[in-house]
């Protein structure tokens, strides 16, 4: 695709870059992934909190889906109402990983075919060409580990593929554990999307090159300890706002009760003076 040409040659010549300054090409995947992670964290953070506050109130639309079961058009109504309230955009969690998807489909180029994308005169390419360096906890990462025959070989392989679905896993529950079990046919079927998802990037990561395995765990275990962070600003603005609004409510009451304490105290002036 001419869309993801620029981002891949992009990549290949920022990945030669820190591979001369650390020759390993497994490390310089893994560090390259993070400068990419970091570079995208506001379309992630955009994406990460809108799906959070869908997930937030998924108990509010079991509510209006309930009162208007047999009104779908009233539902759709009451929903965009309640949406347009709490300032959620449905598209919120869509339209930043679209965004990312040309980087990503990129990042997968450059490192199933990196010969096609690293300037030639790099240090990485000529590695690369001559089979020097690539070896990361002794797995050779331009090859997928289908292609090993030795099964004591593959060990080292295998590992990285199941923490791969692990860590995938792990960040799935990460961001739905509220969420529940939902009679809503779509939050269902985006459920079972989530659980198929990390099983499928481990099947896929058994034909794949190890280099692209080391960037799919990497991409995981650094989104794990950026939604943490999110989610934990995320809740510690909620209790602000909490505990703000339940200032806001007793200054309130106490404001009432003031008035009501004048209005009582007048009421007796006027009685003594009538009196």
């Amino acid at each position: 695709m001419a869309i993801i040409e620029p981002f891949a040659l992009g990549i290949g010549f920022l990945l030669s870059f820190v591979y001369g300054y650390i020759p390993s090409y497994g490390a310089s995947i893994a560090i390259l992934t993070v400068i990419i992670n970091i570079i995208i964290f506001p379309l992630t953070l955009r994406q990460t909190r809108s799906t959070k506050r869908m997930q937030d109130v998924q108990p509010e639309l079991k509510r209006l889906q309930k009162k208007h079961k047999d009104n779908k058009e009233e539902l759709n109504k009451e929903i965009a109402s309640f949406y347009k309230e709490k300032g959620i955009n449905p598209l919120g969690c869509v339209v930043p990983l679209l965004v990312q998807m040309p980087v990503w489909f990129a990042l997968f180029r450059v490192l199933r075919e990196p010969l096609l994308f690293i300037p030639k005169s790099e240090s990485l390419f000529l590695d690369l060409e001559n089979n020097v360096n690539i070896l990361f906890f002794n797995m050779d990462l331009q090859i997928p580990a289908s292609e090993i025959s030795s099964w004591i070989e593959r060990v080292p392989y295998i590992v990285v593929i199941l923490m791969v679905v692990a860590t995938a896993l792990f960040q799935q529950q990460q961001i739905t554990k509220k969420q529940g079990k939902s009679d809503n046919p779509q939050a269902q079927q985006m459920q079972m999307i989530g659980k198929v998802m990390p099983l499928f990037f481990g099947f896929i990561s058994w034909t794949l090159p190890s280099g692209l395995v080391i960037y799919f765990l990497t991409g995981n275990i650094f989104r794990i300890g950026q939604q943490a962070l999110i989610i934990q600003i995320e809740n510690k603005n909620e209790n602000n706002e909490k505990q703000d609004k339940q200032e806001k409510h007793k200054d309130q009451i106490e404001d009432e009760k003031e008035n009501n304490n004048e209005q009582d105290s007048r009421k007796n002036r006027k009685k003594r003076r009538r009196k």
